[in-house]
Order: C-alpha cells, then sequence, then structure tokens
C-alpha cells in the first residue's frame, strides 16, 4: 500500500472475515511503500488488536513489484495469496481461489473479465499485453495485472525480479508452466478512495519489456552472455557491410546490434535483482 489509509481497515476486515469463514490457521501481511499519510499509523493500530497481522515498512518507496516481493520474503505459509490495496479486489473470492488450487495446480490467478476504468488507458492495453504475453509464454493466462492470486510457496520463494515484471508478467515470469496455472473469474471494482498510480505510459514498458520475457523465464545469465556476444556481432558485420554500400544487409546487423543490446540490457536487470533485491525493510511486525 502506499497513501492508502482509507483502504486499510476496510481491507483488512474482508479478508479477515473471508479466512475466518474457512476455518484453518493463516496470517495476514500489508506492506507499506514509504507512505506520506497515515497508512502505517492505521496498520500498527491494526497489529496491536490481531496477533495474526504483520505489517512490512519499507524504508523507501519501490512500487508495487517490490513491494509485493518484500512482503512474501516475510510470509510462514505454504500457501501465499497476494492482493491489491487498493480494495478493488473482493478477499470474498480467497475461498475459491484456494478450492482450485486444491486440484493441483501451482498458480490460480483471478480474471477480471468485465473489467472497469477507461478503455484506452486501462481496458485495451491490458488485452493487448495479455494477449502478446499467452502468444510469447504459451500460458493461457488472462489477466496477469490482476493483483489476486494464489501461490504455492515454492514457486515465489526466493525469486526476486525487476521492476514492474511480477506485477505484469506473474506467473509467466515465474516459469508456470500452462497444466500448472488456472483462472477463477472476479468482479472488478472500482477503487473508492485513494489514487491510479497507473497510466498509459505503461503501455510502452510492456511492449519494451516483452521482448526479453522468453528468454527471462528460461536462464537470463545465460542468455545476457548470449545477447552481448550476438549485440557486437551486429556491430562488427554492420560497420563493414554499410561501408561496402550493402544497406539492407547493414540495416539488418545493425537492428540485430538494437535488439540484442535492449535484452542484454533487461537480462542484467533480472541478475542484479535476484543477487541485490531493489527492498529495504526498516519494520516488521
Amino acid at each position: 500500500m502506499h497513501n492508502e489509509e482509507n483502504n486499510v481497515q476496510t481491507l483488512y476486515e474482508s479478508i479477515r472475515d473471508s479466512m475466518e469463514a474457512l476455518h484453518q490457521p493463516y496470517e495476514i501481511l500489508f506492506v507499506n511503500d514509504a507512505s506520506t499519510d497515515h497508512t502505517l499509523s492505521v496498520m500498527k493500530r491494526i497489529q496491536s488488536r490481531d496477533s495474526r497481522f504483520h505489517f512490512v515498512d519499507l524504508e523507501f518507496n519501490v512500487g508495487e513489484n517490490w513491494a509485493l516481493l518484500a512482503g512474501i520474503s516475510k510470509t510462514q505459509g505454504e500457501i501465499i495469496v497476494t492482493i491489491d490495496g487498493d480494495c478493488q479486489n473482493d478477499p470474498a473470492y480467497i475461498p475459491a481461489l484456494l478450492r482450485e488450487l486444491s486440484k493441483g495446480y501451482r498458480v490460480v490467478s483471478g480474471w477480471r473479465k468485465a473489467r472497469t476504468g477507461s478503455f484506452w488507458t486501462r481496458r485495451l492495453p491490458s488485452r493487448v499485453a495479455n494477449t502478446l504475453i499467452r502468444m510469447i509464454s504459451g500460458v493461457s493466462v488472462h489477466d496477469c495485472g490482476c493483483g489476486l492470486k494464489a501461490y504455492r510457496r515454492e514457486v515465489v520463494e526466493g525469486r526476486y525480479v525487476p521492476k514492474g515484471f511480477m506485477n505484469r508478467f506473474s506467473p509467466v515470469i515465474l516459469g508456470v508452466k500452462q497444466k500448472e496455472f488456472s483462472e477463477i473469474e472476479i468482479l472488478d471494482r472500482a477503487r473508492k478512495a485513494g489514487r491510479s498510480h497507473y497510466g498509459l505510459g505503461r503501455v510502452f514498458v510492456v511492449a519494451r519489456d516483452l521482448a526479453s520475457l522468453p528468454f527471462a523465464i528460461q536462464q537470463p545469465g545465460r542468455w545476457l552472455r548470449r545477447f552481448r556476444c550476438l549485440q557486437w556481432a551486429g556491430l562488427v558485420a554492420g560497420l563493414p557491410l554499410a561501408i561496402s554500400g550493402w544497406r539492407l544487409s547493414a540495416l539488418g546487423m545493425m537492428l540485430l546490434a538494437l535488439v540484442s543490446f535492449s535484452n542484454a540490457r533487461n537480462l542484467k536487470r533480472f541478475v542484479i535483482a535476484q543477487a541485490a533485491p531493489e527492498f529495504r525493510i526498516q519494520e516488521f511486525k
């Protein structure tokens, strides 16, 4: 949560009520992503009254990707359910996620089939992005951006990916296969409080990251070395071809170098992210 003081109590109560109905042991963990309002104060008040509630307070703002991974790093359960902090995901669907997961899947995701929000800045970009992700990954995911997901612990434990990849490409970026994944349809509720942190600009970021997605799923360190070699091969071969007048061939080599550079740069982020996660927890209780 970042500046979601008016959603903290409501979301907590909804999750608690949903979990109590299951009659199973559970914990609730909220992440404060360096809010400047009273988000943390509300979390502390809840924690003082409910021993099953915990909070992670981050030292500086890191965004949804790293805040989510910071929270996961402090969980105890064998099943981890994630949910957005803006109350647009309804915790009442958690039991349905868990029932589906019990069928043997490793990840079950919510699917906001009927999306709310602007068509041009939210719904259309989401449809395009998810279609491309399905084509590239071979996993029939319809809503990677849905925050409501249930994971088996081994899928996410110790996994750190660069900014934007967890909240835009999960579970595909975690290497989950088609047979290990399922979805359930959920209602997409309108935000009642706070302000959305998304805009049209993320479409271009998604398009850039999609190119490196197939390689990041596998072994990013190995592919990083390969793309660096291709980058230099394209440059070394392209310059003589350009000088010799072979313009189309030179253009092809330069394009290879450009694509290889972009992918190498993104894959380097994966290697760094795994070695040095970008969140700092200043308080966990």
